[in-house]
Formats: structure tokens, C-alpha cells, sequence
């Protein structure tokens, strides 16, 4: 008898980029570590159907209800251990940004579940027999013949309007809408980009049909996966796998430094763009690896209040200093002639200035400021070592 799956985006995705990134996942299930992007993302959502239920009810916000929202999102973040300050707040900010613009239609429903074995769950299988699992945000009544969904999105960067075309989240959604509310004539399909606008989309009758088709073959490819032919696919989404450390691929590309820099001019075309995808792939997870390293290093520096020592060097953190002065001190103790070439307050520029008026010396260094880079790692030998 078959495994019976169930197709989600994120299924779907992981499948294709990687089949041992997907095994992991999705039948050996193995522990993954939340990136802060994918807390900061749960976090949002669900403060916004929180706002959402208020909208629902009352068709507006009082202030009290935004402070409520911005309570919610607050204690959400505390539990999904979102550590970095500069992350939380830039989730106050982004849930604060779209509560302030949040009328678009008429709420008809609110992180509305398909296919999850619950009574408010509705199974959708599309006409090939393919089972769909999922949660739409939000969906909104245009109008009597038109319905909205709507997809948030944390990311820092948005899709082109092809890749907002082919996006296979908003096609899922897509197929489970006129499903679940087939009354409606037309059906329009949105990213919410929470850091910047709404984009929006929608899907014909035919690229509908053919994409449900184009699950049916993922889905039947998926169920006859086998373990021996789960393997891993090197590329440049690797470090920032939730299954990297299971990975005997990621660990060799870690280590490796035997490197064949073959000649270029003698690469035909398939091996030059090999060659090119191998070097991006292995350069991006080097360097996510050194930062991951790095990190690691410095939490251990900070949390023992002493270097970190091997038998022959010492770790430590270090940072530059630099000193920048006040403009407006500068501007009144010189001439406009004078000022004009220290307008960008080179260091160089107005310590030479100085030097040649020591009068003004005291005012302008008493405004100037230490700013200090962000820590890095340094390390310096043991003598005797």
C-alpha cells in the first residue's frame, strides 16, 4: 500500500532542493534547530490573527487593541526565544506597520487550516487525487464575486512579478480556495510583504489545471522515494539548513581544501556552469560555516570572562575604536573656506587642522566621539608554543 503525503510549498521545496534535506525532515524526522528568521516569522503571524480576530469582531482598532497586538507579538516573541534585540524590534515594528493599514475587505476567515486531522480542518484533494495540507493567513471579501487571499511575509527581499506568477505556495492556496469557497467568480492572491508593500497575483483556470498536475507527478515522486536514493545536492541554501550537522556532503565541503582549479578556457560550457554553481555553493558554506564557528567562539569568550586558548594560541575579542567628530563644533570654529573640505569630517583632515589652529583644540576634541566596530575574533601565539 502507498504512503499516503500530504503536499504543502514547504514540502514540496524541500524536495526538490534536496532529497536528503527531505528525508530528514519528513521521514526519519529528525530534531531541527528554528532559524531567527522562521521565529520572528511565527511570531508575526500569529499577532497578526490575533489583530485579525479583533478586526473581525469590532471592524476596526481602538488604541487599547494595538497595544494589546503589540503585547501579543511581545509575549509570542519571548516564547519562540527570539535572543537578538534588533530582531524583536523589528517585529514590533513590522506588526505596528500593517495594524495601521489594515483594512482591505471583509475578514471571511483567519489562518484557515486544510487538511490537518482536526474538525475545523477541511481535507482538499485536487482532481488528481493529490491530498493538499496548509494555512491561509487571511481571507478577504472584495466584493460579492471576488475573494483576497492573503500570504505574510517576513522577507527581506521580494519576488519578481514571474517569480510571484509561479509561486507554488500562492498556486496551492490558489487550488485550495476555490474549494473551500467556490461561490466566489474570482479569486485574487497576495504576499503581504510586511517590510515593504502588498504584491499581487492571481491564477487562470488553465495554469490552475496544469499546475494541479504538476503536483500529481511531485506527489508520486515522493511516495516512491526510497532511502538509497536520498541524496544530498550541494547548493548555495546549504548553511542555513536545519539538517546540516546530519549531513555527510555539507561536513566534506567543511573540511575540504584539496581544490582543482582547472583551467577556464578549457572548460566547455556544462563543466565552466558546474564548476561556477560548485564554487558558490562551497564559498557560501565555508563562510556561514566560519561566522557559525565564530559565533560559537565568542559566546564561550563571554560566558567564561577569559580568552580561549588551544596549545598554541589564544582567541580573543577584539574590536577598533574610531573617533568622530562633532560637525556642528567643527562648523562653528572654522571658516566656510576652512569647513568645506572637512565636511565629511575625515579623522586626517581635522586632526591637521588642529595641528595648525591648537586654539579651537580643546572645544573641538572635547565633542568628539569613540565609536567602536562590531567584536571580532583575534588570536596571537603562546610564547614557548
Amino acid at each position: 500500500m502507498a504512503k499516503i503525503i500530504k503536499l504543502s510549498a514547504t514540502r514540496i521545496d524541500a524536495f526538490l532542493k534536496c532529497k536528503l534535506k527531505y528525508w530528514f525532515n519528513y521521514v526519519d524526522h529528525l530534531p531541527r534547530v528554528p532559524s531567527p528568521a522562521f521565529k520572528l516569522g511565527t511570531a508575526a503571524h500569529e499577532s497578526l490573527e490575533f489583530a485579525g480576530q479583533i478586526w473581525k469582531e469590532k471592524g476596526k482598532f481602538t488604541k487599547t487593541d494595538k497595544k494589546k497586538i503589540i503585547d501579543k507579538y511581545i509575549e509570542i516573541s519571548v516564547r519562540e526565544g527570539i535572543e537578538e534585540m534588533g530582531i524583536h524590534k523589528e517585529g514590533i515594528r513590522l506588526v505596528t506597520q500593517r495594524i495601521n493599514d489594515f483594512d482591505h475587505g471583509k475578514i471571511i476567515a483567519l489562518e484557515k487550516t486544510f487538511g490537518y486531522n482536526d474538525a475545523k480542518s477541511k481535507d482538499i484533494t485536487t482532481d488528481e487525487g493529490v491530498p493538499l495540507i496548509g494555512a491561509i493567513d487571511k481571507a478577504l471579501e472584495v466584493d460579492e464575486d471576488t475573494l483576497l487571499i492573503v500570504d505574510y511575509k517576513t522577507s527581506k527581499t521580494a519576488p519578481t512579478i514571474h517569480q510571484l506568477k509561479d509561486d507554488r505556495q500562492l498556486s496551492i492556496y490558489n487550488l485550495a480556495a476555490h474549494k473551500l469557497w467556490p461561490g466566489y467568480k474570482r479569486i485574487i492572491l497576495s504576499l503581504d510583504m510586511l517590510r515593504s508593500d502588498i504584491l499581487y497575483t492571481y491564477r487562470t483556470d488553465e495554469e490552475r489545471k496544469e499546475f494541479s498536475k504538476y503536483l500529481k507527478v511531485v506527489y508520486d515522486q515522493m511516495v516512491s522515494l526510497k532511502k538509497k536514493d536520498a541524496k544530498a545536492h550541494l547548493n548555495i541554501f546549504c548553511p542555513w539548513c536545519d539538517y546540516r550537522e546530519y549531513c555527510d556532503e555539507y561536513k566534506k565541503a567543511c573540511k575540504k581544501s584539496d581544490y582543482k582549479f582547472l583551467k577556464t578556457a578549457e572548460l566547455d560550457n556544462e563543466h565552466l556552469v558546474k564548476e561556477w554553481n560548485d564554487i558558490r555553493s562551497v564559498k557560501k558554506i565555508i563562510e556561514l560555516r566560519e561566522r557559525e564557528l565564530s559565533m560559537t567562539i565568542m559566546d564561550k569568550i563571554r560566558d567564561a570572562y577569559e580568552t580561549l586558548t588551544t596549545d598554541s594560541e589564544e582567541i580573543y575579542i577584539r574590536q577598533n575604536s574610531r573617533l568622530s567628530y562633532n560637525k556642528e563644533t567643527v562648523k562653528e570654529f572654522t571658516s566656510y573656506e576652512e569647513f568645506v573640505p572637512l565636511v565629511n569630517l575625515n579623522k586626517k583632515a581635522v586632526e591637521n587642522y588642529i595641528k595648525d589652529n591648537p586654539a579651537v583644540k580643546d572645544k573641538i576634541e572635547a565633542t568628539a566621539r569613540v565609536n567602536y566596530t562590531a567584536p571580532f575574533l583575534a588570536t596571537k601565539k603562546i610564547k614557548g608554543k
